[in-house]
């Protein structure tokens, strides 16, 4: 099959060699891994316009309006390879692109080493009708390959999502912060209680999403609420979806 209809890249349309799976090496080496300095609290990569900033400064959006989850960091900017790679996954429906994106976080969690040992693991979930939509979670199965590489408990229903949300793609941080207001419940409080939590997702976006999930689990005893996701939109770097 490789030899009659030989696999692309799925970011250049370039040749991929054997052993790779959805992206050639040039491309998998032009995603932007996310690294120091960047805010200790939200992970938006520092501005320019900090001088040095130091090891725990804190951005003047999370000064301004903090965040209920305790920390916040993704792999990689949300722009041309990832965001295509994501969008492969996510919308194409090809999930076999999970194994490009374990080889992505594994390279990240060697780097960033004990940032999360204690926590359970869990995805942001989808809502039913989107569930039936998509035909998978692509939070969980993100989530699933976290667990096992950072050798942690994986905990699918710790949240449910019992409101239909509206698409989020041009509405800005409060008004998405409006949209998903009461879109969670927690499962089973009782598995909740005292545990910190590792929240799971694709994108982070403005946040609003991730935080209201974050809430919800403290309000019913999370001790720490931490976010990690694949890729982060920042301004300039790359677009909502």
């Amino acid at each position: 099959m490789d030899f009659v209809f030989p696999q692309k890249c799925i970011s250049c349309d370039g040749e991929i060699q054997e052993g790779d799976y959805f992206l050639c090496v040039p491309c998998r080496d032009d995603i932007g891994f996310i690294q120091q300095p960047f805010c200790f609290l939200c992970g938006v990569p520092a501005d320019m316009s900090y001088d040095y900033p130091h090891e725990e400064f804190v951005c003047g959006d999370c000064r301004k309006n903090p965040f209920k989850f305790n920390q916040a960091r993704s792999l990689g900017f949300y722009d041309t390879v990832l965001r295509t790679t994501i969008h492969h996954f996510k919308y194409r429906k090809q999930t076999g692109v999970l194994s490009e994106m374990n080889l992505l976080l594994e390279k990240y969690f060697q780097e960033n080493p004990g940032f999360y040992q204690g926590f359970t693991v869990s995805p942001i979930p989808l809502h039913f009708n989107k569930m039936k939509e998509r035909g998978f979670d692509q939070a969980f199965l993100i989530a699933r390959q976290v667990a096992v590489i950072l050798k942690l408990p994986l905990e699918g229903g710790l949240l449910r999502r019992v409101k239909a949300t509206s698409p989020q793609a041009t509405m800005t941080r409060a008004e998405r912060t409006l949209n998903i207001k009461g879109a969670f419940e927690v499962n089973r409080p009782e598995h909740v209680s005292d545990k910190d939590i590792l929240l799971v997702d694709d994108v982070f976006t403005t946040g609003a999403t991730v935080d209201e999930a974050a809430k919800i689990l403290k309000q019913n005893g999370a001790r720490k609420v931490y976010v990690f996701t694949l890729g982060r939109v920042v301004v300039g770097k790359g677009l909502g979806y």
